[in-house]
């Protein structure tokens, strides 16, 4: 096997490998022996084919397998090259003459000056727990158990109202415009938080329906802000006519016996407590959280090197995938997120630097102080997989066995977390 190697620019190179002809032979040999071994031919039995029967019969399927054997090796050999570390193979071209010779266009990790250092000082918020935050705690609580009865009365901030709606802009019906948005055309029974300024749907007849009553129909503007994602109805007015068939007021329970010994406190004192406890714990795992960002930031802007096309691509992708599936779970069509993709596409790739920068430093320094992924690595990281994507671990081993390009992004990501931890462990960290 022979190796040329030609940059192409600091990340990028073309690397060709050659194999004899004496090489490539005795690697057909081997495939084609293991062929012979469990060729099915007509008239023989399993294994007993004559080999020049087998040879004729599976000569595509042994010359296949050759090349895929052979770029296996030439892979496995970039990989011990110290030159430089592979990142990504970009493109394979075979050309068969005296030999095999394949041509590989490759993403390397760059060289990265690392800091002589990684000791970072942190400034982190206090964790202790507020009286307010406390008491908005104790109301969250009450919210939770609150009761809706039914009023016959003008509408209230805070009242829960069945109704329906139909919208209109200039005359043509909103749900001609957004045929795959029926939130902002019509209803013809939803419910509405009166006055609710964080509601979902059309703000307009949220705040438009308090002083209104039991039967009474009405007439609605609302204007949609200029940055809603649906091009059709960003900064167009549009006129509802409502119609309300009931209005609920909620009542909050008393913090009495009954709802005490729903979260196991003798009084409310002892719930405070308890709840004061809880959003400390919270704080902690903020700011520990924090404090391996932050630390990790701070090493990153002493450090400048190019990003592999390929680490901009993957990240691109990854990004845009999320972006898609955010604005399609408020409402977006695809047809809305085709028409805004170069937007999107702008916005991810801004991202993916940050990201893919992030992703190639650690590996780094996880290289330069010898830092490997163990079995419990592996463990935690498939644990935290399978609460994510709600699988049982043993159909998540499963799936993996069968995507190994999965596989080895999770084994990079336990890699990943060894290093965030190693540059948390010599963070100094202070709070306010």
């Amino acid at each position: 096997m022979n190796t040329n190697i030609e940059n192409i620019n600091d990340t990028r190179k073309k690397i060709v490998v050659t194999f004899s002809a004496e090489e490539v032979a005795q690697q057909t040999a081997k495939i084609t022996d293991e062929f012979v071994r469990g060729a099915k031919i007509s008239g023989f039995r399993p294994g007993k084919a004559p080999k020049a029967m087998v040879e004729k019969s599976y000569a595509d399927a042994i010359k296949s397998q050759t090349e895929r054997a052979l770029t296996s090796q030439a892979i496995d050999a970039m990989n011990k090259i110290e030159e430089f570390d592979l990142y990504a193979v970009v493109n394979i071209e075979n050309k068969n003459e005296n030999g095999c010779e394949l041509t590989f266009t490759a993403d390397v990790y760059p060289a990265i000056d690392m800091p002589k250092s990684y000791e970072t000082k942190v400034e982190l918020q206090s964790t202790d727990a507020t009286d307010e935050e406390v008491n908005n705690a104790v109301e969250y609580y009450r919210n939770q158990r609150a009761k809706y009865d039914e009023v016959d009365r003008e509408i209230k901030k805070g009242d829960f109202v069945r109704l329906s709606y139909t919208g209109k802009i200039d005359g043509e019906p909103v749900a001609e415009i957004a045929k795959d948005m029926p939130i902002f055309a019509d209803q013809k029974s939803t419910w509405e938080e009166a006055g609710n300024e964080n509601a979902p749907g059309v703000q307009g007849i949220v705040q438009g329906i308090i002083g209104m009553k039991k039967g009474e129909k009405k007439v609605i503007s609302h204007e949609f802000p200029k940055e809603m994602p649906i091009e059709k109805l960003a900064g167009k007015k549009a006129e509802y006519e409502v119609e309300i068939f009931e209005i609920r007021e909620k009542i909050l329970p008393e913090i009495d016996e009954e709802f005490l010994k729903a979260f196991e406190a003798k009084d409310l004192d002892d719930l405070k407590a308890k709840i004061k406890q809880n959003i400390e714990a919270d704080k902690k795992n903020n700011n520990e959280v924090m404090k391996r960002q932050m630390a990790v930031e701070q090493l990153l802007e002493k450090v400048t090197f190019a990003i592999p096309e390929t680490a901009l691509e993957d990240e691109r992708d990854s990004i845009l995938e999320e972006m898609m599936m955010r604005f399609m779970s408020s409402g977006a069509s695809k047809a809305d997120i085709e028409k805004n993709k170069d937007a999107l596409l702008e916005g991810s790739t801004k991202e993916a630097e940050g990201r893919a920068k992030m992703r190639i430093f650690l590996n780094r320094v996880a290289k330069v102080n010898g830092l490997k992924v163990d079995n419990d690595d592996m463990s935690r990281v498939l644990w935290q997989e399978a609460m994510r994507t709600r699988t049982k671990p043993e159909d998540l081993i499963k799936q993996l066995k069968k995507d190994p390009a999965r596989a080895n992004r999770m084994r990079s990501d336990a890699l990943l977390q060894k290093a965030i931890n190693f540059i948390a462990e010599k963070c100094e960290a202070t709070v306010k």
